[in-house]
C-alpha cells in the first residue's frame, strides 16, 4: 500500500471519530501514532506534532458546539481540563464548556467578518467608486469646455468627500498620552501589542475607518471655529514630522512603521516609569564594568549599533518569589508552557509565567538539587541530581517520585574507594568512602536516556549514561585520571554525540555508540561552566571561570573561531560555590545571546569577532547565575534566577 493511501486513511479515521463524537476512540488513534510514528521523529518536530494535537482536539470541540452538543463539550472537559488547564493555547476555551447555542451565535456576530467574505461587498464598492470617478470625469470636462466662455472665478469646484483620517494600532497612544503615565502608560502599552492588527482597540478596522471619517469632518468643523485647536493641531503635525521623515512613511512597509512608533512609545513609557527596582550605587558600578569587552585578546568597549535600540523592547518584567536559596537551574520546556527550577535546599519548583508566574507543583529533598533536566520524550516527568549523590525520577502531574538511584551500597555512582586514614585524626572505618554528590543531569533528546556527572570531594568525577526505563547503566565514560570532572554537557541533534566541559578547562567530544573520546581542545583557564551548541550543530560556544565566551567550529580542527571577555562576571564566577551550567543561551536564530549578570541579564547580539549591548534586563538585587528564554512569534520571555532566590520574568518584543 503506498504511503499517500496509509495518510488518507489515517485523517479518514481522524475526522469519522471527530464527526462521531467518539472522544475515546480519538485520543486512543492519536496515542497509537504518537508512539509508533510522532515519538521517532527529530526533536525539534516536537513543537509541530503538539501543536497539531491540540488542533485535532479543537476541531473536536468546534464540531461539538457548532452541532449544538454541550453534553459532549462538558464531556470533554470533563475528562480533560487536568492535562490542559496549564497549557496557555487553551486558557480561552474552556468557556467553551458554559456556551448555549445562542452565545455562539452571538459570538459570531461580535467577530470581525473574514476577508473572504466581503468580497461581494468590497466589489460594489469598487464598482460605486469607478462610477462616481467617472461621473467627475465629464464634470471635469463639461467644465473644461465651459471655460472657454465662463470667467475662471465664476467657476464652482466640484465637492470632493475628504478622505477618511489614518487609524492605526497606535491610535490608542494618542488618546492616553496626555492623561496617562507611569504604570498605566505600560498597561497601554501592553494592551497595544495584543490588538496589533486589530485596529482601534474593541472597533473592527473598517468601523475604526468609517468612524475617523467622522471624527475627519467634525474636527474641521472645530477647527474653523477654533484658531487655538487648529495651531496646536499644526504644531503637533510638525513635531511628528521631524521624528518620522515622510518619505519613510511612503516607502516604508506597515509592519516597519508600526515597529517605529512601537519603539518611541516604549522609549516614552520606559522614560516616563519609575525604576523598577531601588538604585543600588554599587551594582551599578559593577554592571558598568560589563561595557567593556575582550575581542581576539584586544580590549575593546562594547558597541552600540545604531539599530540596538530597536532590536528587543522591554515591555514588562513579573517576579517568582517562591524559592528561598540560591537558584542553581531554571529551564523552559520544549512548548515554553512551562519552567522548572531547583535551589540549594533541595526544593524543586514547577511554574507557568503566563498570566503570572504560578506555582504547579513542588518537590523537596533533604539535600541541595544541583541539577534538573527535562525528560525529552515525555515532559511530564523531571530528572534531578543532588548533593548527597542521589538522582530522582519525578512525576509532575502525580507528585511523586517514581524511581531513585544512588542509595545503594554497589551504586555506580558512588565512590567505592577508601579515604586515606593518613590525613584524618580520628583514623576513619574502613567502610567510610568518598562521598559523591551529582553535578550535572541532561536528557537525551531523541532516546530515553540520561547522562550523569558525579564527582567526589577529591574531585575526580565521573560521567554515567543511564537509561531512564530500566533504571540500569548503559555506558561509563572516561574522563581522566586524576582530579577531573564534567561541569556542563550537551547532546547533538540525534544523541550520538556528547559534549562536555569539564573542570581542568577542556572541552571533550563523546562517541556514546563506541563509549570513546573522539576529540579534545584546551578551551579556557580554570572550569569550563556552561556550554552550548548552535542550532546547526557546526560550532560550539563555552564560557569559562576566565571570564571567556570561545567559539569553536566543530567540522574544523585548530584554534578557537572568536572569543570574547565579560570582566563583570569575574568576581561572580570566583565565587561559585556550586555549579551553573546554565550561565547563557541563545535565540532560535544564533544571533543573540542571553548572558548572567550581576543585576540581571544581559542581551548581546553576536558578530562575527565582538559582542554588541542590545539590552540590561536588569531587575536583580543579586547576581543572575541562571538564565532562559523562549520565543513565540514576535515575543519572547526570559528567566533569569539569583543567588538570593528570585527569579525575574521578562517579556520582550523580539526583533
Amino acid at each position: 500500500m503506498r504511503p499517500s493511501n496509509q495518510v488518507d486513511k489515517i485523517l479518514d479515521q481522524l475526522m469519522q471519530y471527530i464527526f462521531s463524537y467518539d472522544l475515546v476512540s480519538l485520543k486512543e488513534l492519536w496515542t497509537h501514532l504518537d508512539h509508533k510514528m510522532f515519538s521517532k521523529l527529530e526533536h525539534h518536530f516536537a513543537p509541530a506534532v503538539r501543536k497539531m494535537e491540540n488542533a485535532v482536539l479543537k476541531l473536536y470541540l468546534v464540531n461539538a458546539v457548532t452541532n449544538n452538543k454541550p453534553d459532549k463539550v462538558v464531556d470533554f472537559f470533563n475528562k480533560y481540563t487536568v492535562e490542559l488547564q496549564g497549557q496557555p493555547e487553551w486558557k480561552e476555551w474552556f468557556i467553551g464548556a458554559h456556551l448555549s447555542e445562542k452565545s455562539v451565535e452571538l459570538s459570531k456576530q461580535c467577530m470581525p467578518q473574514p476577508t473572504l467574505t466581503s468580497f461581494e461587498e468590497d466589489a460594489l464598492r469598487m464598482k460605486r467608486l469607478q462610477e462616481e470617478n467617472e461621473a467627475l470625469k465629464q464634470r471635469f470636462v463639461a467644465l473644461l469646455e465651459n471655460s472657454r466662455s465662463v470667467p475662471v472665478s465664476d467657476i464652482i469646484a466640484p465637492e470632493v468627500p475628504p478622505p477618511a483620517q489614518l487609524m492605526d494600532d497606535f491610535y490608542i497612544i494618542a488618546l492616553e498620552s496626555t492623561t496617562s503615565t507611569g504604570e498605566s502608560q505600560a498597561k497601554t502599552l501592553k494592551n497595544l501589542i495584543r490588538n496589533i492588527g486589530s485596529g482601534s482597540p474593541g472597533i473592527p478596522r473598517k468601523a475604526s475607518q468609517s468612524a475617523a471619517g467622522q471624527d475627519t469632518r467634525s474636527n474641521k468643523m472645530k477647527s474653523s471655529n477654533s484658531p487655538n485647536v487648529e495651531e496646536q493641531q499644526q504644531k503637533k503635525s510638525t513635531s511628528s514630522k521631524q521624528r518620522l521623515n515622510s518619505n519613510s512613511w511612503t516607502s516604508a512597509k506597515p509592519s516597519t512603521v508600526s515597529l517605529a512608533l512601537l519603539t518611541a512609545a516604549a522609549a516614552d513609557v520606559h522614560r516616563d516609569c519609575p525604576p523598577m527596582v531601588p538604585r543600588d550605587e554599587s551594582l551599578e558600578r559593577r554592571a558598568s564594568a560589563g561595557k567593556h569587552l575582550v575581542s581576539a585578546g584586544t580590549s575593546c568597549d562594547i558597541p552600540t549599533s545604531s539599530a540596538s535600540s530597536t532590536a528587543f523592547l522591554l515591555l514588562s518584567q513579573d517576579v517568582f518569589n517562591d524559592h528561598r536559596a540560591a537558584i542553581c537551574q531554571c529551564k523552559f520546556n520544549t512548548s515554553g508552557s512551562s519552567v522548572i527550577s531547583c535551589d540549594t535546599d533541595g526544593v524543586i519548583k514547577l511554574w507557568n509565567t503566563s498570566p503570572t508566574p504560578k506555582t504547579q507543583a513542588t518537590f523537596v529533598s533533604k539535600s541541595s538539587v544541583l541539577s534538573v533536566d527535562w525528560v525529552s520524550k515525555n515532559e511530564r516527568y523531571l530528572v534531578a541530581g543532588n548533593k548527597a549523590g542521589l538522582v530522582r525520577l519525578y512525576d509532575t502531574h502525580d507528585n511523586r517520585i517514581m524511581w531513585e538511584l544512588g542509595a545503594e551500597s554497589n551504586s555506580p555512582l558512588k565512590d567505592n574507594r577508601k579515604l586515606c586514614c593518613a590525613f584524618h585524626t580520628p583514623p576513619l572505618m574502613s567502610s567510610d568512602v568518598m562521598k559523591p554528590r551529582i553535578v550535572l543531569v541532561c536528557c537525551n533528546p531523541m532516546e530515553s536516556t540520561f547522562i550523569c556527572s558525579a564527582a567526589n570531594n577529591q574531585g575526580e568525577g565521573k560521567l554515567l549514561l543511564y537509561n531512564i526505563k530500566t533504571k540500569k547503566l548503559e555506558r561509563s565514560l572516561f574522563l581522566n585520571t586524576g582530579a577531573v570532572m564534567a561541569n556542563c554537557c550537551a547532546f547533538n541533534h540525534n544523541g550520538q554525540l556528547l559534549v562536555a566541559g569539564c573542570s581542568d578547562g577542556s572541552v571533550r567530544i563523546f562517541d556514546l555508540r563506541r563509549s570513546d573520546c573522539i576529540d579534545s581542545w584546551s578551551a579556557h583557564q580554570g572550569n569550563v561552566l556552561s556550554i552550548k551548541l548552535t542550532d546547526d550543530f557546526t560550532s560550539c560556544y563555552t564560557l569559562g571561570q576566565d571570564t571567556k565566551m570561545c567559539q569553536r567550529s566543530l567540522n574544523q580542527r585548530g584554534n578557537s573561531v572568536w572569543e570574547a571577555e565579560l570582566p563583570d562576571c569575574q568576581e561572580i564566577f570566583s565565587n561559585l560555590e556550586t555549579p551553573h551550567s546554565q550561565l547563557f543561551t541563545f535565540d532560535p536564530s544564533d544571533s543573540y545571546v542571553l548572558t548572567c549578570g550581576y543585576a540581571g541579564g544581559s542581551i548581546y547580539q553576536l558578530s562575527p569577532r565582538s559582542l554588541t549591548s542590545i539590552l540590561n534586563l536588569g531587575g536583580h538585587r543579586a547576581p543572575a547565575l541562571a538564565v532562559d528564554w523562549t520565543f513565540a512569534n514576535q515575543c519572547a520571555t526570559c528567566v533569569t534566577a539569583s543567588s538570593d532566590g528570585k527569579v525575574r520574568v521578562s517579556t520582550l518584543l523580539a526583533p
